[in-house]
């Protein structure tokens, strides 16, 4: 098995100019003739958070990692305004890659923000959607003006370079997780880290789960403090939907792919098993999110 690093990824990364005007940053790695497993990170990350799984699911799936706009080495549009960074936007991106790839299915696992890009991607309609799994992600949050304003005031305060110094020491229990972090949010644009935040503190996807006819997955880690208290609309909604599963991830938190790695993966493949054995998974894409 290939042990992926920064040094591995960075040169297989190849970008492309999306029909969307932003010009993107990604891996495609595997065997061809696998089903693809499409890692989506969250706010301030980038496609390099999910070494740990791209190194396990490498050989059996064809692994797509991306960056969403404004992180990582993916561009920012021009001009930088708020209405070039909502959900909506950023799964249109999704999309344009999926397109220029010629990808016809898609399973998401998001983390986060990239989970609210699934909830975008199954709100509107879209047929490459066949699965959605999320972790660190609440389908409904209201957070006061307050809160948005210290959020956005801190990127502006600090900098790019000192809020992610901020995150690397706050954002996980795990000491080894933190300096991971913190390279990662220093890739971020500070165009990004401050117009996305107005997009995911006020919303509401709980109609869009409970009308949701596809297999829905959330795995809920123990320390993730944030999300799990906002969390109890999205597990009523989840009880309402067709096919949805909630799984408890001891020791982890908002980041559960870093800090518990193996676990994390063998839920997420437990879960991709199971839709392969009722013939869900047939020529699909799994795309996993995180924020």
């Amino acid at each position: 098995m290939a042990t992926f690093t920064n040094t591995i990824i960075n040169a297989n990364i190849e970008t492309t100019r999306l029909a969307t005007g932003i010009t993107m940053e990604y891996v495609l790695h595997g065997p061809a003739d696998a089903p693809v497993l499409c890692f989506i990170h969250g706010l301030g990350s980038n496609l390099r958070q999910f070494l740990p799984q791209a190194t396990y699911f490498g050989e059996r799936y064809r692994v797509l990692l991306l960056s969403l706009r404004g992180h990582g080495g993916t561009s920012n549009p021009n001009p930088a305004t708020a209405a070039g960074y909502t959900t909506s936007v950023l799964a249109q991106d999704v999309v344009a890659l999926l397109e220029h790839l010629g990808i016809a299915a898609l399973h998401v696992v998001g983390n986060s923000l990239g989970g609210l890009v699934g909830y975008a991607l199954l709100q509107h309609g879209t047929p490459q959607l066949h699965s959605l799994t999320t972790f660190g992600t609440t389908a409904e949050l209201h957070r006061s003006r307050f809160v948005y304003w210290g959020l956005v005031g801190s990127v502006w305060l600090l900098g790019v370079n000192g809020l992610a110094r901020l995150v690397g020491k706050t954002g996980s229990r795990d000491p080894a997780v933190g300096p991971q972090l913190e390279r990662l949010y220093r890739q971020a644009s500070k165009a990004a880290l401050s117009l996305i935040p107005q997009h995911i503190a006020n919303y509401d996807y709980t109609n869009v789960l409970r009308q949701a006819t596809i297999p829905l997955l959330l795995i809920q880690g123990e320390h993730d403090q944030e999300i799990n208290k906002n969390l109890t609309s999205t597990l009523t909604a989840l009880d309402a939907a067709v096919q949805a599963q909630v799984a408890p991830l001891a020791g982890a938190g908002h980041f559960a792919n870093l800090e518990q790695p193996a676990a994390f993966n063998e839920l997420v493949d437990t879960f991709l098993t199971q839709l392969r054995t009722v013939e869900q998974f047939a020529g699909g894409v799994v795309c996993v999110s995180e924020g």
